[in-house]
């Protein structure tokens, strides 16, 4: 009897031990953390054992609360955190994305988990807050040598050569721009000029870029990185009047064969039904992995609120990294709520250009994530958009909505 009580009360003892132990622990992580108004914080990916990619982002805590908001030159991009353990699991809004971090005083050690992939990756994670916090090292003794504001550039890749177009604003040793292709723009870049060098990245959840480049009188010369593995050399001349051909010529009508739907399925895994009629359908090609359409979706929810009541119909076109049927449905049932959504998406295959071009055989190549179509009742063909030049590229994105908004209700009115 005596022996069963003193088990017993050894066994009270070592739970109260172990919640002892668990409560100071969580009130000391709580506490170092607590102690800190919003402060900025320089994250660094290791990407592989030689790149890195540095980000900066705004971190606090209030009461049981933590934000975390990551900053690209005037993007702003808030994360919603949630405490956990020992550890804070910060989510990327709209996409399956997180950051699962650790925090020691003035560092933070975890990594970055994208889920958007044919395979997660999870790419190792440190960070540091300090006075003056800068997301490149500035060497004071410098002289800056000018940076133009636009600039052509070739990307010397392995299979083709792409042109693209840059543009960039600089302020002291500040610079933030963005490089625009024909299938999209590489959204906000931000970085340090120290003299004649420049190193700029970004970072969004879904992707993470760097570039080091040297000024050499009107010219740019360097390496572009982008995610684990991939780098090219690029090329770049000071060029103000440097365009790109224009979005709605690079994709058009080559026949009259209809649009193909037979692997195309609704969210709930029925085939998609090609019978319904609207007095104008946008399709939207994209991928739920893809930053362009992110940004496109933003406009288009626009367009649905606006267009909708006039017969305007919207069907995103979705084409995913994961093979199975099951998991891309049940992917893309949560993306459509991560993003709020209001207009139909579908699935309709592979993240692959070639299924994309399947879809739409009558035209004469899918050659970007995203690609917009708008078909009238007729099962016409009326206008095409390659690729998305987002916020960061910022008149011509506002012309670009300008334009897609006057084609619409143009349209509308035959």
């Amino acid at each position: 009897m005596a022996k069963a009580l003193n088990f017993e009360i050894e066994f009270v003892m070592k739970i109260l031990i172990v919640l002892i132990f668990f409560l100071v622990a969580t009130c000391s992580f709580s506490q170092s953390l607590s102690k800190k108004p919003i402060s900025t914080w320089k994250g660094i990916l290791g990407m592989n054992d030689r790149l890195e990619i540095p980000f900066l982002f705004d971190f606090a805590k209030k009461g049981r609360h933590y934000s975390m908001i990551i900053k690209n030159g005037e993007e702003r991009i808030k994360l919603r955190c949630k405490y956990e353990k020992d550890s804070i699991t910060a989510h990327f809004p709209g996409i399956d994305s997180y950051l699962r971090i650790k925090c020691e005083g003035k560092e933070m050690r975890g990594y970055w988990v994208n889920m958007n992939k044919t395979r997660a990756q999870k790419i190792p994670l440190q960070a540091y807050t300090s006075k003056d916090i800068l997301r490149f090292e500035f060497i004071e003794k410098e002289v800056h040598v000018p940076l133009f504001p636009r600039y052509s550039f070739v990307f010397n890749d392995v299979k083709e050569k792409n042109i693209a177009v840059g543009i960039f604003k600089s302020a002291d040793k500040f610079v933030s721009g963005t490089i625009m292709t024909e299938t999209g723009d590489y959204r906000y870049l931000d970085g340090i000029l120290n003299g004649s060098h420049l190193s700029m990245s970004t970072f969004n959840g879904i992707w993470a870029m760097r570039i080091e480049c040297e000024i050499k009188e009107d010219s740019l010369i360097g390496e572009f990185y982008s995610g684990t593995s991939y780098r090219t050399t690029l090329g770049g001349v000071a060029n103000d009047s440097v365009r790109l051909r224009k979005a709605n010529s690079l994709t058009y009508v080559i026949n009259d064969q209809a649009i193909n739907f037979s692997s195309v399925k609704s969210l709930k895994g029925k085939a998609y039904n090609a019978n319904k009629k609207s007095t104008l359908t946008l399709f939207q090609v994209m991928g739920s992995w893809c930053p362009n359409c992110l940004d496109e979706i933003v406009f288009f929810k626009e367009l649905h609120k606006d267009y909708a009541k006039e017969g305007l119909s919207i069907v995103a076109m979705a084409y995913e990294n994961q093979k199975e049927l099951k998991i891309a449905l049940s992917r893309l049932k949560k993306f459509k709520n991560r993003m709020q959504i209001p207009y139909e998406i579908c699935y309709a295959g592979n993240a692959s250009k070639e299924e994309a071009s399947a879809t739409f055989p009558m035209l004469n190549e899918i050659m970007s994530f995203p690609t917009s179509i708008l078909v009238d009742e007729n099962g016409k063909i009326r206008h095409i958009h390659t690729g998305f030049s987002g916020p960061a590229t910022g008149k011509i994105y506002e012309d670009y909505k300008k334009e897609m908004r006057e084609i619409i209700e143009q349209l509308l009115k035959e």
